[in-house]
């Protein structure tokens, strides 16, 4: 009897452990979710966020992006560049939202970043297109490169 119950007690906890957990990835479906968890950040964090689209600069971030959003171009650039260009401008207290053009490659920056000491790193796996269908004017859409901060 008490290792049922020692078991059931177990159970529940990790459960409850499991649940409580911050989410930090959001997956196609959830993109709702995550421009909500974005704006939770705008209005009650205003300081302690940012946001970075790792798009192609000319190709994609250029055509149209969330005004915003920073750029880093992971296709024609590497993962320490972008490691360095994160830790020269963000302390490892800031959550960083992340997304990209098709949830390629948020999941590897986020685990390095996490690596190199930042803990709220909190992407969105479906990619640019996907969140702009969501966007109901939550963002504005701007085109070019003034504002990329590369």
């Amino acid at each position: 009897m008490k290792k049922i119950s020692l078991l059931i007690l177990i159970c529940i906890s990790m459960f409850l452990f499991i649940s409580c957990k911050k989410k930090t990835n959001y997956i196609v479906g959830e993109e709702r979710a995550f421009i909500d968890k974005i704006y939770e950040y705008i209005e009650k964090k205003p300081k302690d966020y940012c946001l970075v689209d790792v798009r192609d600069l000319n190709e994609a971030y250029g055509m149209g992006h969330f005004r915003g959003f920073i750029n880093y171009d992971i296709q024609n650039g590497n993962t320490d560049e972008f490691i360095y260009k994160i830790e020269s401008m963000y302390s490892k207290d800031k959550t960083i939202f992340i997304i990209d053009e098709d949830g390629s490659y948020v999941e590897t920056l986020q685990s390095v970043l996490n690596t190199r000491g930042y803990k709220k790193v909190i992407i969105y796996l479906g990619g640019y297109e996907r969140l702009k269908d969501e966007n109901k004017n939550d963002f504005e859409i701007v085109n070019g490169i003034d504002d990329c901060g590369c």
